[in-house]
């Protein structure tokens, strides 16, 4: 199998010896139960189509869809298997083989690849939201006899009210004192759409922490294309974000969301060949590229305001950053360092919420099923706030906790921050 990700299938299938390790891990087949929803049973499929022993198939992309590509089995694999990696490979090269689906075309190669039809699309979804419509399904239970996959975007997705981000941030902010990095903020499509205070917030405490901040016009990083396969659209826009990023001459790209900062420093590398140009400036970007816990903590060093906070907090560990990163001391860091904060840490805080991006709409019913079992470990954590690094934890574990009635918020920690400060302008 020949696809655009780089990836050497014979030679990562060989180092699978079938201990099965890997099952006690994988949230999927914890509930499912069944061989072909383990790690362990994908790679037994990838082994056999490798081998011309079972041909492409609607079946078993289904199979290979059903992974949160959560990285659970590769960091916990005595071998070293990077079973999400081989599945993200054949994803690739099941969108080459197979017959393409016309709706998931258009939204990977058009929406997603232009911010401003994207930001279009979604006044339709507010325009649904300020006609109380989605209220009237709901509450009438007429939600729920739409197809899967409506009901599920329409259960899940918050209200998107808020104006997006882009068009609430200078293109440049100049620091409040002495100017001590320059940083080019990676705003990403869900943060930019659907949690734009995040954002706001967050480029206005690295001002106060002596940054000149630049969010410059990019496109998607590139994560939904790399899940649904769509790699040679992914390399394109990779090859613009590169370009326009790298001309900041940044000296730290900053984002909050935890998939776009995977995508950029690890995923980008592996669309190009060692030694090309676009494969050296892969390597340059992902040098410089942060989350954005972990440079107030790292770099500027965190400076809370004098106001306290006073609210008991938990923290969950997006898969992207924690086990994509290595990414979980520094928010932890972060929010202990906040005046008034009580940190308690929750029971299994880095196991996956079930969101995975679109995982939560397409496989909702397998989502919900890893979602209760998060839900139960903020329950017993008492916490009146949980923190996250990451847009579609956000969604999910709000909505999870909307459906169990609870009253607690979900928020990104540099907005725990930010409230220690006087107030910020939105």
């Amino acid at each position: 199998m020949k696809t655009t990700y780089r990836i050497d299938f014979a030679e990562e299938l060989k180092k699978c010896v079938r201990c099965g390790e890997c099952r006690a891990s994988c949230p999927i087949f914890s509930e499912s139960k069944r061989e072909p929803d383990s790690p362990r049973g994908r790679l037994a499929l990838v082994k056999l189509l490798q081998d011309g022993k079972i041909e492409a198939s609607a079946e078993l992309s289904e199979k290979l869809y059903g992974c949160l590509l959560c990285k659970t089995c590769a960091v916990n694999c005595p071998s070293g298997v990077i079973t999400d990696e081989i599945v993200v490979g054949v994803r690739d090269y099941l969108e080459d083989v197979l017959d393409k689906n016309i709706v998931k075309r258009a939204l990977l190669k058009g929406f997603l690849t232009r911010p401003a039809l994207l930001q279009a699309s979604f006044s339709l979804v507010k325009l649904y939201q300020k006609t109380g419509l989605n209220d009237v399904l709901t509450r009438s239970k007429l939600i729920d006899h739409l197809p899967e996959t409506m009901s599920a975007g329409a259960k899940i997705l918050p209200d998107v009210s808020k104006r997006p981000a882009r068009g609430r941030i200078p293109e440049v902010v100049k620091p409040y004192g002495e100017k001590r990095f320059r940083v080019a903020y990676f705003l990403g499509c869900a943060t930019n759409l659907i949690y734009p205070d995040v954002a706001v917030t967050g480029v206005d405490v690295l001002a106060r922490h002596g940054c000149e901040v630049i969010t410059p016009a990019i496109q998607c990083c590139g994560m939904p294309h790399l899940a649904y396969g769509d790699t040679d659209t992914m390399v394109q826009m990779a090859k613009n974000n590169m370009k326009v990023l790298l001309e900041t001459q940044a000296d730290a790209i900053v984002t909050d969301c935890s998939s776009c900062s995977a995508t950029l420093a690890e995923s980008y590398q592996k669309l190009f060949e060692p030694g090309t140009d676009e494969y050296n400036q892969a390597i340059e970007l992902s040098s410089k590229v942060y989350d954005l816990s972990k440079f107030l903590m790292e770099k500027t060093g965190v400076q809370p305001g004098p106001n306290p906070v006073n609210v008991v907090v938990t923290y969950h560990d997006p898969c992207h950053l924690k086990r994509g990163q290595n990414v979980f001391k520094q928010p932890r860091e972060l929010l202990k360092a906040i005046p008034g904060v009580e940190f308690r840490e929750m029971k299994e805080a880095d196991r996956c919420c079930g969101s995975a991006g679109s995982f939560s709409i397409m496989h909702h019913e397998l989502s919900m099923k890893v979602l209760e079992r998060k839900i139960s470990n903020i329950i017993t954590a008492k916490a009146e706030v949980v923190a996250t690094s990451c847009p579609t934890c956000t969604m999910q574990l709000s909505y999870g906790m909307k459906c169990h009635g609870l009253s607690g918020q979900v928020v990104h920690p540099v907005q725990l921050l930010a409230k220690t400060y006087s107030k910020i302008k939105n």
